[in-house]
């Protein structure tokens, strides 16, 4: 993702959370305001997070923050459901025409982190609150977090630190993808959200709760990649390699 452009896109003024100006601003006029169906750099950032997936297919996935979902079409064609959030209005039209032929893929408007507690309508009964999961398995065996938790405060980031907890199945992948560099009018970087991240998962283990073992890691020059599988079988395991 190319910052720049979003960085002559916001005001001087500090965000502290989901701002509904700034992404208006970023889709005025542009369906592709981070050009991601024309930069390099995006497209191969999207080849390593589907490369190192550690599974080939999942039942029912959930992306946080899709944007126009250019990687939203790529992820549906890895999953039987999947459900895309964003809160701009605009992103969202063009992520549903991009989809319209995926029925199996559905979008939605809603910030994060409110939206994800009324989700129970998309996804049956299976349960999208910490309040029933003793009772029905969590819903989701794939979570992607790309390029939102630093446009949110710090509040909303261990909001949907905790939601991921209670809502990745057993054997279920989350995968976050965020950009390295200082973003002009937000506060948090993609370095700060993943060590939040490590240290919320470890507190977590050392809870008892099933773990989320660290799959994978890329530490690119320009984006930092972790996967965390709530099991502690590898691919390889998988494979019966080992």
């Amino acid at each position: 993702m190319n910052h720049t452009s979003k960085d002559s896109l916001a005001n001087s003024s500090q965000y502290s959370a989901y701002s509904d100006s700034y992404f208006d601003k970023l889709y005025n006029d542009n369906t592709d305001p981070w050009q991601y169906q024309t930069r390099w750099y995006e497209e191969r950032k999207r080849n390593t997070c589907l490369a190192l997936l550690p599974q080939p297919h999942y039942e029912r996935a959930i992306e946080l923050g899709c944007g126009n979902g250019v990687l939203s079409e790529l992820l549906a064609h890895r999953c039987q459901d999947l459900i895309s959030i964003d809160g701009n209005h605009q992103a969202v039209k063009l992520a549903k025409e991009r989809l319209a032929a995926l029925p199996h893929a559905k979008v939605i408007q809603g910030i994060v982190p409110e939206k994800l507690f009324s989700l129970k309508e998309l996804v049956g009964q299976k349960s999208l609150s910490s309040e029933d999961n003793s009772i029905n398995q969590p819903p989701f065996d794939l979570i992607v977090i790309s390029e939102i938790l630093y446009y949110l405060s710090s509040k909303d980031v261990d909001a949907v630190i905790n939601w991921v907890l209670h809502n990745l199945t057993l054997n279920g992948t989350l995968l976050c993808c965020h950009w390295r560099y200082a973003i002009d009018g937000f506060a948090m970087t993609g370095e700060v959200v993943h060590q939040r991240l490590h240290q919320a998962f470890s507190v977590a283990n050392e809870k008892n709760h099933h773990a989320f073992n660290h799959q994978s890691q890329m530490i690119d020059s320009d984006f930092l990649l972790d996967i965390w599988q709530r099991s502690s079988t590898s691919v390889a395991m998988q494979e019966n390699l080992i």
